[in-house]
């Protein structure tokens, strides 16, 4: 059997495990009243809200980054979102929005624009001026990068705002004590619209290291039905807000379950970061869209 032959087989029984699974799961029974449990949650997630600086993101409104999203490996080239495994972009966006654009530096697609206004995608080539609007259905892949990214960034400050939040209690990781929160809407139990969260919030610097995640708007084959796991790393300070410069992100529980995170599933790495450096306007140029906040 030839490499390639084995590489098939190999992707195509992965798919075949992914695709018969049932819908991920992460709630938990909670180990006090629902109404005590939803009040530790709140506090716990407000004292990461404060300890990160989210009061300075708030201020400055938009921010700036330019990050590698790295894809590794045959699964890695099938399920990645950007036309490169390894894709270097310009990001810009508006706080509590999911508005915001995204400058492609390399590739095929270098020097070209793409954004997101009020659920209104849109691109702008390198070679030409005019803002070109797409149905989001025909770029999804392409949307869902560009908002989970900057969702992810503001994570406990949205998640403070889900209806649904909960005290799992705490976890020990290296050493290291955890307080869990899970946060979800509509209803604890799963359901098809809308994803559930834990994140895992470090009892001595108030910041969330670790997160674990549904997948329910991604519709990649190999990712949709299962959760996944994010490692906030390298934390710095940027004007008085604390930015995570290195973000792994493994399948399932993957970065709480392994003792290290270099077998990722993509890795996300910031090279810079700026706030409040540019006009919000920047980020609407479609007219007689009215801009939206929090909401899909």
């Amino acid at each position: 059997m030839t490499q390639k032959q084995s590489s098939i087989l190999v992707v195509n029984f992965i798919m075949l495990v992914i695709t018969s699974c049932k819908i991920a799961n992460l709630s938990k029974e909670a180990l006090t009243d629902i109404e005590q449990s939803e009040k530790i949650a709140t506090q716990k997630l407000n004292e990461v809200i404060s300890a990160q600086g989210f009061n300075v993101l708030k201020s400055k409104n938009t921010f700036e980054f330019t990050a590698t999203d790295y894809w590794p490996g045959i699964i890695g080239n099938i399920a990645k979102i950007w036309p490169e495994k390894k894709t270097t972009i310009k990001f810009r966006h508006n706080f509590n929005t999911f508005d915001g654009t995204g400058l492609f530096l390399n590739g095929e697609k270098e020097g070209d624009l793409i954004g997101i206004q009020s659920w209104n995608y849109y691109e702008k080539s390198k070679d030409s001026e005019e803002i070109k609007k797409y149905e989001i259905e025909k770029k999804k892949k392409l949307a869902f990068g560009l908002v989970i990214y900057h969702y992810f960034l503001e994570l406990p400050y949205r998640l403070y705002k889900a209806p649904i939040k909960r005290y799992y209690g705490q976890k020990t990781k290296k050493g290291i004590s955890y307080d869990l929160v899970f946060a979800s809407w509509l209803s604890e139990a799963p359901n098809p619209d809308y994803d559930q969260y834990i994140v895992w919030i470090n009892t001595q610097t108030k910041l969330v290291d670790y997160c674990v995640y549904t997948l329910r708007e991604n519709k990649n084959p190999i990712t949709r039905k299962k959760y996944g796991s994010i490692a906030y790393q390298d934390y710095r300070n940027i004007d008085g807000f604390m930015v995570p410069f290195n973000m792994p992100v493994m399948l399932d529980n993957g970065v709480i379950k392994k003792d290290t995170t270099d077998k990722f599933f993509h890795q996300i790495t910031i090279e810079n970061f700026t706030l409040g450096r540019f006009d919000e306007k920047e980020l609407y140029p479609i007219s007689k869209v009215k801009k939206q906040i929090d909401t899909k």
